[in-house]
């Protein structure tokens, strides 16, 4: 079920509480525009009416808590296929949770999660926010990736609902798999369509730090592996900036 609005402050906080209130899952709070949308980390995720995909969907995984993390994994992989099926672009995936096309972010994924007792497991919100046709002067200017648009990339407009109907279908295929084959084959399809794949990276870490190497992808719990001078790093957290 989608559930459409003109405008919300946050589709996020709209699927959260439909989901203490008890939606099932895969219910979907859309809407044309948000007046407090969000990324990770409390960035501002801008988005102007009419022209970007703005969604939230409800899962309620059968995983153990520890596994959670993975799920972010899959709403990216789900909407880097749904945008290459949607548009013929060539999505990529930036960890943890962007999708590029020609090196540049077009979506950002937020999975928040519940973890309260009264609940039949926990409940997250995978959170997609996607510039589907938005114009050039109403992206955000980013210092580290530039933003773009699918119709900046392509050329042409494209159907927000039929974006969303994709995501929708894919992020149930790999539900199904991962809860019922485990993380190998997400973390493997993860893992083809990450666009820094062998590429020198930095990684700034919470505590100031960065460590510098080539992008390996992610493991089986879905942290990063950075390959450095003396072996293999996973970084659970951090920024990712290609040097």
């Amino acid at each position: 079920m989608i559930v459409r609005h003109d405008e919300l402050p946050s589709t996020n906080d709209e699927a959260m509480r439909l989901a203490s209130e008890g939606a099932a899952a895969f219910t979907v709070v859309a809407a044309d525009t948000q007046s407090a949308g969000r990324g990770r980390n409390g960035r501002v995720w801008r988005s102007p009416p009419g022209v970007g995909l703005y969604a939230s969907m409800i899962l309620r995984p059968n995983l153990a808590v520890g596994d959670l993390p993975l799920l972010t994994l899959l709403a990216g992989v789900a909407a880097a296929e749904a945008i290459r099926a949607a548009t013929g672009l060539s999505a990529g995936l930036k960890w943890p949770n962007d999708v590029l096309v020609h090196g540049r972010k077009v979506a950002g994924i937020l999975c928040e999660a519940s973890l309260g007792a009264g609940t039949a497991g926990p409940i997250v919100v995978a959170g997609l926010g996607v510039n589907v046709n938005t114009l050039p002067q109403d992206l955000p200017e980013r210092p580290l990736y530039p933003a773009s648009s699918l119709a900046a990339e392509s050329g042409r407009l494209h159907d927000r609902d039929a974006l969303l109907d994709a995501w929708i279908a894919r992020s149930r295929q790999w539900m199904a798999a991962l809860e019922e084959q485990g993380a190998q084959a997400l973390v493997s399809r993860w893992n083809e369509l990450d666009a820094l794949s062998g590429r020198p990276l930095s990684i700034a870490g919470a505590d100031g730090g960065t460590v510098a190497g080539l992008g390996r992808g992610v493991d089986a719990t879905g942290a990063l592996r950075i390959e450095t001078e003396d072996g293999i790093v996973h970084a659970i957290v951090g920024d990712v900036v290609c040097r």
